[in-house]
């Protein structure tokens, strides 16, 4: 068989090679768009089959795909080549007329499908990123039976956390290989077989289950890695006597260099990375500009961040602070404990270890999950999840402080600070991530943000356990958390700003001068004592036709006595308290101390009347401008702004309550 090299490019070269190379049972292609990966295995694979007569099943994972993908570039492939007369194509199968081989196509929407491969001598996996480790981990047990099958893959490679990467291609020692061919003793010129790279895996040493005798198996793996620039069809041939030069694919290509350097540096380049969507929620965060190399600076302590999802991983991000110029946070290190080590206690003890392998010998400080405070049902003490992961770590002698608040943070305004430090937008703070931190930096680039500004919290179903679970998010978690406890003073300062400017942009609310002298025609100080385990209480001045929110009150308190004595140092004309009637002998007390107190029953749809009174509360309500720098005010309107239906809904309801009220008592 004689093939003409100017129908082929360099991919195909090494196709050919470890084709017949009977030791070679991975053949794995990746790399760029326009690379010509599926198009070289298809011109190989119809080459092999002439010469072998050996059968080929070519598989996608959902079958709906291809007959207008990869089946389409066999039919091309054939009539470049001009062995078209030699092979008959119907409907999901090419039979070979000259010897009777045949090449199947299949999808495999149903795992069920892989039993039957034993028959063919070669599997390909096109597009391999849609598949799964389960699907893969099948085909190889099923192909079997015959000396030298093999299996080709190629993709374009995306998150580095994929499984080909990380559970697959990391646990083999791949080493560069000299890029040359022999096809038919004689060796391919070496600017036709250029490529990015060409790896391999190290041979491995295993007892023979038969003889007993420890026996040397050569590698069986091989890692072709090309780019557009290593396809004669889009930048022409060396010689530049064929193939063709494709000016509007490489000013494309340009256009991503310049414009994209995500998009560019995966489908250009063909490295590993994350594809920005554009609605990315640390959509500020650039792999160049914010992160590189900060191991563990000895001296400063080490801050622990901790996300208590035990799916994919249990999440733990490792911090230090250098607070001598402004404030420059590191992220050193990460854990994210997979199974069988996402449990709490198999957690701390990765954690322990990870300390110790950095040198680090003083105290701990804690950061996280406020919900994972919560008691634990499955402790028999019922301790919770941090109770537990610091019980853990202090019996490794580590001294802990935990630093954990009582309440998360605002997602979305945390996002937005975080976003403006790596925009570099406030002096001063800066935070920057260690490139070991890989797990960190796909989160990172990968979380989606939902309407409201907040986490997209997207599920995904584990194949085999079929466990749901949210993929992304844990670890960016983890950094708003100790950013926002580090940084405290200046996210409140920027809250505040960005609170005018949201109010401002979306119309929400409008502002009010206290130093200003107002009149007021009639004031209500209106209070709701419990809304999950909560007191909520506004007081409101009538001036013309706005009400001033003069104070906002928000107080985890369940004491009566507190109640009263809040509600009392507000003076106003009415007082209002909506209530369960657990609460109406407090109310009916307030009477001995106040000349009008009213009491009303809770509202039974809440979110009914939220929504009706939304539009009257933008219109109508003004804010106190020194209120936003009160903390107990800001987090009145933080929540306001958090009330998403179900969560946050307090502070929301309370302003409801009185909107209600003013609309049936103060308006015609």
């Amino acid at each position: 068989m004689i093939v003409n090299h100017k129908k082929l490019n360099p991919n195909a070269f090494y196709l050919l090679k470890y084709l017949n190379d009977a030791t070679i049972r991975f053949i794995i292609l990746y790399g760029g768009s326009s690379s010509g990966k599926s198009f070289s295995v298809a011109q190989a694979v119809l080459i092999q089959t002439l010469q072998d007569a050996e059968n080929t099943l070519v598989m996608r994972k959902v079958g709906a795909s291809i007959s207008k993908t990869i089946y389409e570039d066999y039919k091309v492939a054939a009539s470049l080549l001009g062995i078209s007369q030699y092979f008959k194509f119907i409907q999901n199968s090419i039979k070979c007329t000259y010897n009777g081989a045949k090449i199947d196509f299949s999808g495999l929407d149903d795992p069920e499908k892989i039993k039957g491969i034993s028959n063919y001598k070669r599997v390909q996996l096109e597009e391999l990123s849609e598949f799964e480790f389960a699907d893969l981990k099948q085909i190889r047990k099923r192909l079997r039976g015959k000396k030298g099958q093999q299996i080709i893959a190629d993709f374009n490679p995306i998150s580095e956390t994929n499984w080909i990467k990380k559970d697959w291609l990391d646990n083999e020692k791949l080493h560069d290989v000299p890029m040359v061919v022999e096809i038919g003793g004689k060796v391919i010129p070496a600017e036709l077989t250029k490529v990015k790279s060409l790896k391999m895996n190290e041979g491995k040493s295993m007892v023979n289950p038969k003889t007993k005798e420890i026996e040397e198996y050569p590698p069986n793996m091989v890692v072709i890695q090309s780019t557009y620039l290593n396809n004669f069809w889009v930048v022409g041939s060396p010689d530049g006597t064929y193939g063709y030069y494709d000016e509007q694919c490489v000013m494309d290509f340009e256009h991503d260099r310049l414009y994209d350097p995500d998009y560019y540096n995966i489908y250009a380049l063909g490295e590993w990375g994350v594809i920005k969507t554009g609605n990315e929620f640390l959509n500020s965060f650039n792999v160049g500009k914010n992160s590189g190399e900060y191991p563990y600076i000895p001296g400063l302590p080490i801050h622990l961040s901790v996300d208590s999802n035990v799916l994919p991983y249990i999440s733990v991000s490792y911090w230090q602070a250098d607070l001598s110029k402004g404030k420059d946070m590191y992220q050193i290190a990460e854990t994210t404990a997979e199974s069988p080590n996402n449990s709490v206690r198999r957690a701390a003890k990765l954690v322990s270890k990870k300390l110790s392998e950095l040198g680090y010998d003083d105290k701990i400080y804690l950061h996280g999950d406020a919900s994972a405070k919560a008691a634990n049902t499955i402790d028999d003490n019922k301790r919770s999840f941090m109770d537990l992961f610091i019980d853990t770590l202090k019996k490794d002698n580590w001294i802990v402080e935990d630093k954990v608040g009582n309440k998360n943070p605002s997602v979305s305004m945390t996002g937005e600070f975080v976003n403006a430090i790596f925009e570099k937008q406030l002096p001063d703070l800066s935070i920057y991530i260690d490139d070991g931190c890989r797990a960190s930096i796909d989160d990172y680039q990968s979380v989606q943000k939902d309407a409201n500004g907040a986490i997209l919290k997207t599920k995904v179903k584990d194949s085999v356990t079929k466990q749901t679970y949210e993929e992304h998010g844990h670890l960016t978690d983890t950094l708003r958390y100790v950013v926002h406890d580090i940084m405290y003073e200046e996210y409140v300062q920027f809250a505040n700003r960005r609170k005018r400017n949201t109010y401002s942009e979306k119309g929400m609310f409008s502002f009010f001068n206290p130093e200003q002298k107002y009149k007021y025609k009639s004031s209500i100080v209106y209070v709701m004592p419990n809304i999950e385990g909560k007191f909520y209480m506004c007081h409101a001045g009538e001036c013309g036709d706005k009400w001033h929110m003069l104070d906002l009150v928000m107080l985890e308190t369940t004491s009566t006595a507190d109640m009263k004595k809040v509600i009392i140092s507000h003076k106003a004309d009415v007082y209002i308290v909506e209530s369960s009637p657990a609460y109406f002998q407090m109310a009916r007390e307030l009477r001995s101390s106040l000349e009008e107190v009213r009491i009303k029953k809770e509202y039974q749809d809440m979110n009914k009347r939220i929504s009706a009174t939304s539009d009257f509360i933008k219109t109508h309500f003004l804010l106190s401008e020194s209120g936003m720098d009160n903390p107990v005010y800001n987090s009145f309107i933080t929540e306001v702004l958090d009330y998403n239906g179900t969560d946050n809904i307090g502070a929301s309801a309370l302003l409801s309550g009185i909107a209600y009220n003013i609309i049936k008592s103060y308006t015609d």
